[in-house]
């Protein structure tokens, strides 16, 4: 099943889903600092105006490694921070942390996996795959960036059980693949975010 999300017509009759997100803020980063949520993005932090993106979700968990790390998020009425202990497991251990929370203590259908890694995240892109997810029957919507897959994606309450059971590195990307039933492509007629690899990409996105 596909959407084409620029072809917002065929959706206005679909509210979204209520939507919720997790950020794993315990990414290393490749430049001088220790994670990627302390690098500068133009004159903020980069983990800052990620958040600042996600601010109209009913709730954004972001998860931290410590409470220096836990200080650089500002406060806001549907952010919560979460500080995880065990995130040098690997991705599943934040994803497990912000799911946790979210099954006792937010009544949201979907919840979006945001890494600070590809942080050009458009609000625009996040309501119009809520409203193709609430218009599949599947149970994770994923971007299509002309032709290519990113970022973010959005995974339904129900496939919640499979991530709260992970461990170690987690590779949406390999689950996707090995069940593509429970997938909707939402088609975006633009470029995929940029990705953040080398200290050379975070200069780039600094420009």
């Amino acid at each position: 099943m596909e959407f084409d999300i620029d072809a917002i017509d065929a959706l206005d009759t679909v509210g979204p889903v209520s939507t919720a997100a997790i950020v794993i803020a315990t990414t290393i980063s490749p430049g001088p600092a220790t994670t990627l949520a302390e690098e500068p993005w133009g004159e903020r932090l980069l983990l800052t105006g990620v958040v600042e993106r996600l601010a109209d979700l009913e709730a954004v968990v972001v998860v931290v490694r410590d409470d220096a790390s836990a200080e650089m998020v500002e406060p806001a009425p549907n952010v919560v921070v979460i500080i995880d202990p065990e995130w040098e497991e690997g991705d599943a251990a934040p994803v497990r942390a912000g799911l946790d929370w979210l099954t006792r203590a937010a009544d949201v259908e979907a919840v979006f996996v945001v890494t600070l890694d590809a942080p050009e995240i458009e609000p625009k892109v996040l309501i119009e795959l809520a409203k193709a997810h609430a218009a599949s029957e599947t149970l994770i919507t994923v971007p299509k960036y002309r032709y290519v897959r990113g970022g973010p994606v959005l995974l339904g309450k129900d496939i919640w059980p499979r991530f709260l059971g992970a461990e170690g590195e987690l590779n949406v990307e390999q689950l996707i693949l090995a069940h593509p039933q429970w997938v909707n492509e939402a088609r975006v007629d633009s470029a995929p975010p940029r990705r953040i690899l080398t200290a050379d990409d975070l200069l780039e996105l600094s420009k």
